[in-house]
């Protein structure tokens, strides 16, 4: 008679877990597929339109500009989040205040994103920073910032640098002192300049950690969504929109739900897209 083997009492502990994921995480992604292929306002019966959602939206200026902001937004954070911290870290670790120096870059990460958007709302309304050019004879310039179309993007990408640099440094600085000086002796033995010890020798040992903030920085980028909708909500002239706000608009500001939907697909099939192939070559250099 054949003996039946039944699975180990430790995965016990776990079904609960498993059973919250699946009833609530990917019941919503199969839910959230399937109406993007339909036409619902939440209430209404929905109506099966077939690829009309998505045709609707690459028709639409308003998601050209969306997905137009949403990739500067990309472009800048990788920039900004990526050079500014790691600089900032390498000065830091050679600096004899290094720990109030990490306390005072981290600080603004403590802060909700909610909360750090409306500081830098209200510094930079018409009373706030822009008061500074009275004084030196420019009362053109005392106006709101944000209200600036275009500009107003650029300015949040580096309010979300100011507030989310902390963690990024913090990364960065752990990485460095966890290097082997051993290589890094050498080199310099070698009579290599700190410029090609670093480019050389130092970059590369700490390429695990640059690619977990590059992949945190590459997702974060492409869900934006409180910092613009307390500091523009995404005006004016939905100009400063990006994808995952445009998102939120659409479904619950228009009721048009399927066209949310399909935005969400499309977002998320861009972000799995980037975190596989970046997790990929993470795990295949690892073997």
């Amino acid at each position: 008679m054949r003996r039946i083997t039944l699975p180990s009492k430790d995965y016990l502990y776990i079904l609960p877990a498993v059973l919250f994921v699946v009833t609530f995480f990917i019941t919503s992604i199969l839910f959230t597929i399937r109406i993007s292929f339909y036409s619902w306002d939440g209430f209404s019966e929905m109506t099966f339109n077939g690829l009309k959602n998505y045709t609707y939206l690459f028709n639409d200026p308003n998601f050209r500009t969306s997905l137009l902001n949403t990739l500067i937004w990309v472009a800048g954070s990788l920039v900004v989040s990526l050079a500014v911290p790691l600089l900032l870290a390498i000065a830091i670790t050679h600096s004899y205040f290094q720990t109030s120096l990490k306390n005072i870059f981290y600080l603004p990460t403590a802060f909700s994103a909610t909360v750090g958007g409306l500081i830098m709302a209200i510094l930079l309304s018409a009373y706030g920073i822009p008061q500074i050019f009275t004084l030196l004879g420019r009362s053109d310039l005392v106006f709101d910032w944000l209200t600036i179309p275009y500009v107003n993007t650029f300015i949040m990408i580096g309010m979300t640098l100011w507030q989310g640099i902390g963690l990024n440094l913090l990364l960065f600085i752990g990485a460095l002192h966890s290097v082997d000086q051993s290589p890094v002796e050498a080199a310099i033995i070698d009579g290599a300049s700190k410029v090609q010890v670093y480019r050389k020798v130092v970059f590369p040992l700490i390429k695990g950690t640059t690619m977990v903030v590059l992949l945190m920085t590459l997702v974060n980028a492409f869900k934006i969504f409180d910092n613009i909708w307390v500091m523009t909500k995404g005006g004016p002239y939905r100009t400063s929109e990006t994808l995952a706000l445009t998102m939120y608009i659409e479904s619950f500001i228009y009721g048009r739900l399927g066209v949310g939907a399909a935005i969400s697909v499309m977002l998320s099939v861009v972000v799995l897209a980037i975190s596989y192939f970046y997790l990929k070559d993470t795990f295949k250099e690892g073997v």
